[in-house]
């Protein structure tokens, strides 16, 4: 990240209904991301609720996933779940792991982290990748939504 991209202190609005909160992101890439969960809410019918989406240094994302998840790594986003019924959650999304997977996938850093912001919704929908059927199931919507962003 350069010196001159600009980060949001926060950015909140209504999305399908549901208060969505952007902290810590470059301002030029929240449009993608404000569609990006907005399509994960409007494809999982999410009518109301609370989601604060936070971009992090990979410090703070290894010492979150250490402290809460027991894994002593950065890791590109953690998502927590806060009710499931009222969708009310937080997102963590570490800002040099996802420049790294940008470069590597052969993304810009924007649909890098649209990819993310749409990983992380799902997960707040309770779509889970923790074994090889649910991660299929989860990745299938994630991939097909992400295409429908791009148009």
């Amino acid at each position: 990240m350069t010196s001159r991209t600009r980060l949001t202190a926060n950015t909140c609005q209504k999305l399908n209904g549901v208060q969505t909160l952007f902290a810590g992101f470059p301002e030029k890439y929240l449009p993608t991301l404000k569609k990006a969960a907005r399509l994960v809410y409007k494809n999982q019918n999410i009518k109301k609720g609370e989601v604060t989406f936070i971009m992090v240094s990979d410090v703070e994302i290894k010492k979150i996933n250490t402290k809460y998840l027991k894994h002593r790594r950065i890791t590109d986003i953690i998502t927590f779940v806060i009710s499931q019924e009222l969708f009310i959650g937080d997102v963590y999304i570490a800002s040099g792991q996802s420049q790294k997977q940008a470069n590597f996938y052969g993304n810009s850093w924007e649909a890098e982290l649209a990819y993310l912001t749409l990983h992380g919704a799902l997960h707040l929908c309770g779509y889970t990748d923790y074994d090889n059927a649910s991660k299929a199931k989860m990745f299938k919507l994630q991939d097909k939504l992400f295409k429908e962003l791009k148009r």
